[in-house]
C-alpha cells in the first residue's frame, strides 16, 4: 500500500491524501484542514471539495493526467520494477517534480514546491550551455546532470522548462530550490518542418483576433528552430515567481489521458461539445468561457489545428475562486503537416473533419452552447465574424513557407465565413417563416 501527501504551492500543508487499497485501488481524500481553510479550492472539477474518499475511476484519471509521457516515465518503471497501471507507486517517484503548482510527496516529507525568488533562486546559463541543450533535446540525448530539467513537462519529449530573468538571459532553479520556471522551450520534430514557425504565427494571430493566448515566439539555435512558450499558469510579481494550480479538460472531466480525443470515448464518456459545455458551465463566468471556447474552436478550424483535444484547453484556479477558462496555447496548423491525421479532436455537428464542416453543423455547434436563433445570428455576427473576417484576406508575406500557411489559411477563412453567413441567413429566414406562421 502506497500512500502519497498531496500539495499545492500556494498552502503550507498537505491538500489531501492519494492512496492505493490493498486491492491496488487509488483513492483521493481532501485533508480536514484544507477543507476548513479560507481560499480553499478542489484541485479538480472532478473532484469537488467534499469530506468523502474519491473512488478509483475518477482518482485514476485525475492523477494519471499528471505523469509525463516521456522516457523518464519508462525509466522509472523499468528502475523500480513497477506496472505502468501502479500511479501512486510512480508519483511516489515523480510526484515532486510534477510540471504544475501541484506535487505527490511520500506521507510526511517537507513539501518541496515554494515559490522563486528571481535574484537568489536561479542559476543563469549562457549561450553555449543554451545551445548545447537544444542540440541534445534535437537529437534526443539526456541533458548534462548539471542541466537536468527539476520540473518535468507531461506531454512532450523534445522540451525543458527554463525561467527569462528580467535581463533576458535563461537560467534553471538551483537544485533544491524548488522554485518554478517561466517559459518552455520546445524543438519540434523533424517530421513536420517549420513546426515552431508555425506555432509562433498561429500564436501571434489568435493574440490579433483579440483571443487570450499564452505568448510564444520561434527563432533559431544552430541548425533548429525552437519554440519559447511562456507558461500560463505563473505569475511574476515583485521580484518572486508563483505557480497557479491548473488542470486540463481531461481531468476536469475524469477521463484517462487517452481519451483525449472525443473519437476514443464512448457517449456519455468522452470529451465531446456536450462534456465541454459543462466544464465551461462550472467556471467562474459561464457566459465568458463559452464565448472564448466558440472563438478559439472558429480560429482552429480556420487554421487548421485539429489537435485541440481535451489535454491542450485548460483550466486556472484562484483561491477561494470558481476556476476560469487558461489563455491558448499549443496552437499548430496540423493540417498542413502529413505526418498526422486530421481528424477533428470533437466532432463539429456531424462533422469529423475539417473539410466537411457545413453550416448545419456550426449551427449545431451553436445550439449545443444555447446559441439559436436571433442569440446565434448576434453571436455569429458580433463574435466570430471578427475572428474569421481578417483571416480571410491574403497577406503579403515572403518564404515559401509562410506563403503556404497563408494560402490554407485565407481558403479555409473564406470558406468559414461564407458558413457562418449562411447560417445567420438560415437563423433570419426561420425566424421569418416563424412570424408568418
Amino acid at each position: 500500500m502506497t500512500t502519497l501527501d498531496v500539495w499545492l504551492e500556494a498552502f503550507d500543508r498537505p491538500v489531501g491524501t492519494l492512496a492505493t487499497s490493498d486491492a491496488g485501488d487509488l483513492g483521493f481524500t481532501y485533508a480536514a484542514d484544507y477543507l476548513a481553510r479560507e481560499g480553499a479550492h478542489p484541485i479538480s472539477l472532478s473532484l469537488p471539495l467534499a469530506e468523502r474518499s474519491y473512488d478509483e475511476r475518477v482518482s485514476r484519471a485525475f492523477f494519471q493526467n499528471l505523469l509525463p509521457e516521456n522516457n523518464q516515465l519508462d525509466q522509472v518503471v523499468v528502475r523500480e520494477r513497477l506496472e505502468r497501471s501502479d500511479i501512486a507507486g510512480i508519483l511516489y517517484h515523480l510526484g515532486a517534480d510534477l510540471s504544475g503548482a501541484l506535487s505527490c510527496l511520500p506521507a510526511g516529507a517537507d513539501r518541496i514546491k515554494i515559490p522563486g525568488v528571481l535574484d537568489r533562486d536561479y542559476d543563469a546559463i549562457d549561450n553555449d550551455q543554451l545551445a548545447d541543450i537544444v542540440r541534445r533535446l534535437g537529437n534526443n540525448q539526456p541533458l548534462p546532470d548539471e542541466l537536468r530539467d527539476p520540473s518535468p513537462v507531461s506531454g512532450y519529449q523534445r522540451k525543458v522548462a527554463l525561467t527569462l530573468l528580467p535581463d533576458n538571459r535563461y537560467a534553471i532553479p538551483k537544485p533544491g530550490s524548488g522554485a518554478p520556471t517561466t517559459h518552455i522551450l520546445k524543438v519540434p520534430e523533424s517530421t513536420f518542418p517549420r513546426e515552431a514557425f508555425y506555432e509562433a504565427v498561429c500564436a501571434g494571430l489568435a493574440d490579433y483576433a483579440g483571443l487570450d493566448t499564452a505568448p510564444s515566439r520561434s527563432f533559431w539555435i544552430d541548425q533548429y528552430e525552437v519554440i519559447l512558450a511562456t507558461r500560463y499558469d505563473r505569475v511574476v510579481k515583485d521580484g518572486m515567481i508563483y505557480r497557479r494550480h491548473q488542470e486540463d479538460f481531461a481531468q476536469a472531466l475524469g477521463l484517462p489521458p487517452r481519451l483525449k480525443y472525443e473519437r476514443e470515448g464512448r457517449k456519455g464518456y468522452r470529451y465531446d461539445t456536450a462534456a465541454i459545455a459543462t466544464v465551461l458551465n462550472r467556471t467562474a463566468s459561464p457566459a465568458q468561457s463559452r464565448d472564448a471556447f466558440l472563438r478559439a474552436t472558429i480560429f482552429n478550424l480556420a487554421i487548421g489545428n485539429t489537435d485541440n483535444h481535451a489535454k491542450n484547453h485548460a483550466l486556472l484556479y484562484d483561491a477561494g475562486a470558481d476556476p476560469r477558462l487558461a489563455p491558448l496555447y499549443d496552437l499548430v496548423p496540423i493540417t498542413l503537416s502529413d505526418a498526422h491525421n486530421h481528424i477533428l479532436s470533437f466532432a463539429i455537428g456531424k462533422a469529423d473533419h475539417p473539410d466537411t464542416v457545413r453550416p448545419d453543423d456550426l449551427a449545431a455547434l451553436l445550439a449545443q452552447f444555447q446559441l439559436v436563433g436571433p442569440a446565434a445570428r448576434r453571436f455569429i455576427e458580433q463574435r466570430l465574424i471578427p475572428v474569421i473576417a481578417p483571416l480571410a484576406q491574403s497577406r503579403d508575406v515572403e518564404g515559401d513557407w509562410a506563403k503556404r500557411f497563408d494560402a490554407e489559411l485565407t481558403k479555409r477563412s473564406a470558406r468559414l465565413l461564407d458558413q457562418l453567413v449562411a447560417v445567420m441567413e438560415q437563423a433570419s429566414a426561420a425566424r421569418s417563416e416563424r412570424y408568418r406562421g
